[in-house]
Order: structure tokens, then sequence, then C-alpha cells
């Protein structure tokens, strides 16, 4: 799922953004439902009023009652209609044609529902009344039925009750919602932050089973999960050291028996055959030297530090220059970052002696950025079948299939130099190139903030 807002996709966003809709629901709703369903609390107490001044005219005498409809402050205007008149039949009538017009209200302190009749200078019932509709366009009526059949009629020229509640409800709810989402966005930050905390930490792991064990930081479920990582990165760790010291003692172990058939390959008379056996006992030496090497991960060893990248690269191709090798670097000059320069130096190497080997030469190219580096090394080779493109990081394994050392070699290169760009949480993808060669792209992640380009 993606936030589609323009917003960052986090679990911040995404739980403030879910708070505070469903708030602001909840708001919008009951807000909806308060204007369905009556009055505000400021028209309730005006409620009140018209109650105590519609009581105080049915109480008077019939004579009395429109001089004391007139000193009513509540409306502009305000008429008494006895029950004989038409208009009052007009009232009482008016909610059996027009449903919509009425609209039965509960005043305080009465022991019955009193009949009303609410409507505007916009209906048909307004224009029996003697008023300036012209003058006053956007004028509102209540009409109350007293208990002998009379009316009184409340004449606004506008509605005062109530004029000013959207700018209220504007300010409420963007005030409410500013103070929901900031709420939220500390209480999601303070919870996203550890999260944050564990994968910068996974980052700088990349992969490596000796690094140190993971802060268990956070809540609990995530301090459980970190627990259970840092577990598992014992295991893996403890699983490395027993294969390296199983395949240190086969490799000592080797060494002695093939000492043995050295010295007994002295006595063959016959100097070809001789030849041929002092060859596969180097073989078998080299294959246990190379397999002990990689193995044991002699370049984790190395510690992480800051150097200049591009400065390696450059050097590395003007030594194989020097040696007579057609090896070309573009890039900038400078480019500091935080790394293992021996350890990726020999990854480097061992990609352009793989270019240089099949293609005769090899084009580097570095790409910088703020957020992590690319290296291209291409060559004009016969290239890889699209097959063997990642069986090639395989241990072992040889497109060349003739066990030559000096023609397929032991087939741990590439696997060695991706286990180190791995080891830096980079990767390296090998294509084709069009009109034949192979482009070897690796890519370093720049997650230190001394990272910098300089040209």
């Amino acid at each position: 799922m993606k936030l589609r807002l323009g917003l960052p996709d986090t679990i911040a966003w995404r739980i403030a953004l879910t708070v505070g809709a469903a708030i602001l629901s909840v708001l919008a709703l009951s807000v909806l439902f308060d204007h369905v369903a009556g009055p505000s609390s400021a028209e309730r107490a005006e409620l009140d009023r018209a109650d105590d001044a519609i009581r105080m005219i049915e109480a008077a005498p019939p004579q009395d009652r429109q001089h004391l409809a007139d000193t009513v402050t509540i409306a502009d205007r305000v008429i008494w209609y006895p029950s004989s008149v038409a208009l009052a039949h007009m009232f009482a009538t008016a909610r059996l044609r027009e449903p919509g017009l009425g609209k039965t209200e509960r005043f305080r302190g009465t022991e019955r529902v009193r009949e009303s009749v609410i409507f505007t200078s916009a209906d048909s019932l307004a224009s029996s009344i003697d008023f300036d509709r012209i003058a006053h366009p956007n004028a509102y009526f209540m009409a109350v039925q007293l208990r002998d059949h009379s009316w009184v009629l409340f004449i606004a020229n506008h509605r005062r009750l109530g004029k000013l509640l959207p700018a209220r409800l504007a300010t409420m709810l963007v005030s409410v919602a500013a103070l929901i989402l900031a709420a939220s966005l500390l209480a999601t930050c303070f919870l996203a932050a550890p999260i944050r905390q564990f994968a910068d930490e996974l980052r700088r792991i990349g992969g490596d089973p000796r690094a140190k064990p993971v802060r268990e930081t956070g809540p609990k479920e995530l301090r459980a999960a970190i627990a259970a990582f840092n577990a598992l990165q014992a295991q893996l760790q403890k699983f490395v050291d027993d294969r390296t010291l199983m395949l240190a003692a086969m490799s000592h172990d080797l060494r002695t028996p093939l000492t043995k058939i050295r010295l007994r390959g002295e006595f063959i008379e016959d100097d070809e055959q001789r030849a041929r056996l002092f060859r596969d006992v180097d073989d078998l030496q080299a294959m246990a030297d190379s397999a002990l090497s990689f193995f044991r991960d002699d370049y984790k060893d190395e510690e992480a530090t800051v150097f200049d990248f591009a400065g390696l690269l450059r050097t590395i191709a003007d030594d194989y220059s020097d040696q007579g090798a057609e090896v070309r670097y573009v890039g900038p000059d400078r480019f500091a970052m935080s790394g293992r320069p021996f350890s990726l130096r020999r990854a480097c190497m061992n990609l352009i002696d793989n270019a240089l080997k099949w293609g005769g030469s090899a084009d580097v190219q570095l790409i910088c950025a703020q957020t992590g580096v690319t290296v291209t090394i291409s060559d004009r080779g016969p290239g890889i079948p699209s097959e063997a493109l990642e069986k090639v990081f395989n241990p072992f394994f040889r497109i060349e299939q003739s066990r030559n050392r000096s023609t397929g070699g032991m087939g741990l290169g590439l696997t060695s130099a991706l286990a180190v760009v791995r080891a830096h949480a980079g990767n390296i993808v090998l294509r084709n190139r069009h009109g034949g060669g192979l482009t070897v792209c690796v890519t370093l992640p720049v997650t230190d903030k001394i990272a910098r380009n300089e040209t």
C-alpha cells in the first residue's frame, strides 16, 4: 500500500492519519447529527426564553395578549393570532399539507408537547403574513399553538441563532484536527524511533555474522524481535566459527600427506610423470588454501574506516596500466566513504581480473550519489550464458569445465567478491552487453554522514 497524498509512507504517518481521520469522522458525524436532530445549545436557550414569553402571553386575557407580544425582545416581531382567524387555521393545517414545514418542540416547563411550525420567507405559508418579504428575504418564522388553539408567531428578519455557527465549527474543527494530528505524530514518532534504529542497526550489520548484537530498545514486542534476531546472529556466528575451525584443521591435516606425496614423488624416475604428480599436488594445495581463505572470511577481520573510494579505484587502474593491462577508469577524483578498503580492493581486483582474462580489457566507471555508489566493470569478451548469470556466484562453479587453474581458476573469485560486497550491505549484478561482453554492476550504500563527493 502506498500513500498517494505526497506524504512519506511511514508507520508514523499511517497511524497518525488513521487516528486523525477516525476522530475527525466522529466529530463530523456528531456535528451532522446535532444539525439534523435538533437546535444547538444556543438555540435551545432562546427556545427557553420563548417558552417564558409564550406562557406569559397564554396566561394573559385575550385583549392583552398582543400588547404583551409587542414587549417580547427575543424576536424582531411577535404577533398573536386568535383561533378564529384564518391564519391560525392555516398554521394548524400547514403540517398536514406540507409536513416538511412542521417541527414539534417540547419547551421547558410544559407538561405537554406544543405544536409548532417553523418556516422561512421562501415558503408559501409566509405569503399570508403581513411581512415585507422583499426587504427581508432571509427571514425565519416560528408559530407556536397555545392551549386555547390560538397561535403566537415569532418573526426574525435574519437567523441570529446560529448565524456564526459555521465559523465556530470551522475554527473548532481546525483546532481539534491540529491538536489531534500533533498528538498522533508525537505518539507515533515515539513508536517509530526504535524501529528506525533497529533498521539502521541491521543495515550496519549488512549480513556480517560476526557483528556485535543489536541493542535491545523500544517497546516490548520490538525488544522481543531484537532478542530473537540476536539469538539467530549468535547461532550463525557459532556455525561460521565451527566451519572455519573444521576447514582449518582439514587444511592443516592435508599438508602432511601432500608433503609425503611430494617426497615420494622425488623417487619417480620418469620426469614427465613426476612433473604431473607435482602439478596435481600443487593444485590440491592451492584448492585447500583458497577454500580456507574464503571460508575463514578474512575480510571481516578488517576494521571499517573512512577512505577515498574513488582514489582506490583510480590506483587499481593505474597499477594494472603500469603492468601493461588495458584498464580505464572514469569517475570523480575523490569520494570519501566508510568501509573496509583492503577487502573492497581485493574484490574489485577479482572482478577486473575476470574482465581482463575473458575480454582483454576493462572499463571501470564510478557513479556517486548521496545514498550510495555504483561501480560498473565492463569488458568485450564472450559474456556469460543467461542461465549462468546467477550460478557463477556459487562456490567452485566454473563455466570453463576443465579444472585447469590457468584457464578457469578455482571458481571462488566472484563468490569472494560477492561476499565482500554483501558484507558492506551492497550487491553485484551481472548482465551481458549488447554487441558482446559483460558488465558487472556493484552497488554499495553510503549510510555514513561523512560521505562526500569532491571533484
